[in-house]
């Protein structure tokens, strides 16, 4: 690292980090990344590969956008259209459950992606509940099931708290597989929570929070998987869906803040303070690809990824031209050789 500074003592430092230029602090010892910053992983046994990471997202917070897109069939729709694949691939862990029937998984692709494309990797899960849905296919809605998660919370001999063990066991199984590929993934379970519309967040903060907190500790404490950033999505208080606070789980439990489809400069603010800036704060899900000239001014995003390309952008790829266009978007060919961390 290299200090330089001027007879009036304004001073900058410049730093490499994972082959980029990292500015660090400019005019007198004004530092461009959040002062309160503390992102040590919230999992006290997270693999090196984690922490990279979380050290790798640090390093962009407030510097430029990560790109990334749901689904691999979209992301090489993105390719196809802009020349270039996005960053971040995102997954979905929704029929993992061996009652699903199906057994679609992605955990190949998870691996092909991080290993062979070296590209970054995240997971949501529209879980579909344990018992009571009317179509599986669509059991994560809240109209669309009759399961009761304070009820079953309630009694962990029940068959429903049995089936929500069962459940967590068998996603956990998948991300063994690709703790022992050394993948790290950004995983956000039960996202949206406050927005009612999935079981998990259908009956209030307390059930859903003692939910996402059983899941932590049977992956983290009982799988011993430590190969997760965790990604908790919230709500701003602008949004009109409830305190924000009142559904976070914790700084102890949740490595990034991530915001689904409220991209204003006041709804970054808002979950910025929600942890007081300890935790960084990131896009998971938006239709279109933010502008990432704001990067630098109002809404430093560490990430975004955007949503069914193929299906509701048919007629226009305006957005995410420009966005994979612009210098300030890391895109898959601009990140480290990830797969060496």
């Amino acid at each position: 690292m290299k200090s330089i500074s001027s007879a009036r003592s304004h001073a900058f430092k410049i730093s490499s980090q994972w082959g980029l230029i990292c500015l660090m602090a400019l005019a007198q010892g004004t530092s461009l990344l959040p002062v309160k910053a503390h992102y040590q992983p919230a999992d006290p046994k997270a693999t090196r590969q984690v922490r990279a990471l979380l050290d790798f997202l640090k390093a962009q917070s407030g510097n430029g956008f990560i790109s990334g897109q749901v689904d691999l069939g979209d992301a090489e729709w993105v390719k196809t259209n802009t020349g270039k694949y996005p960053a971040i691939l995102g997954l979905d862990f929704m029929h993992v459950p061996k009652r699903m029937g199906s057994q679609t998984q992605d955990t190949s692709i998870a691996i092909d992606w991080y290993q062979k494309k070296h590209g970054l990797v995240t997971y949501q899960w529209h879980w579909s509940s344990p018992s009571g849905a009317s179509d599986p296919g669509s059991g994560f809605y809240t109209g669309k099931t009759t399961f009761d998660l304070p009820t079953a919370l309630r009694d962990p001999k029940s068959a429903d708290y049995q089936g929500l063990l069962a459940d967590i066991d068998d996603v956990a199984g998948q991300i063994k597989v690709l703790s022992d590929a050394h993948v790290p993934i950004i995983f956000r379970p039960l996202h949206e929570a406050q927005g009612g519309w999935f079981w998990w967040g259908a009956k209030g903060p307390a059930s859903c929070l003692k939910l996402y907190k059983l899941m932590y500790q049977r992956m983290t404490h009982f799988h011993r998987l430590h190969n997760i950033v965790w990604a908790w999505t919230a709500y701003p208080a602008s949004s009109g869906k409830g305190d924000p606070l009142a559904w976070y789980p914790g700084d102890d439990c949740v490595d990034v803040v991530v915001s689904d489809y409220n991209e204003k400069k006041q709804d970054f603010d808002d979950l910025t303070r929600l942890t007081n800036g300890r935790k960084m704060v990131a896009l998971a899900e938006t239709m279109n690809a933010p502008d990432p000239s704001r990067v630098l001014t109002d809404t430093p995003w560490v990430y975004w990824v955007t949503w069914a390309r193929r299906d509701w952008h048919k007629e226009s790829n305006d957005d995410m031209k420009k966005a994979i266009a612009n210098p300030l978007t890391l895109t898959l060919d601009r990140l480290p050789d990830v797969s060496k961390w």
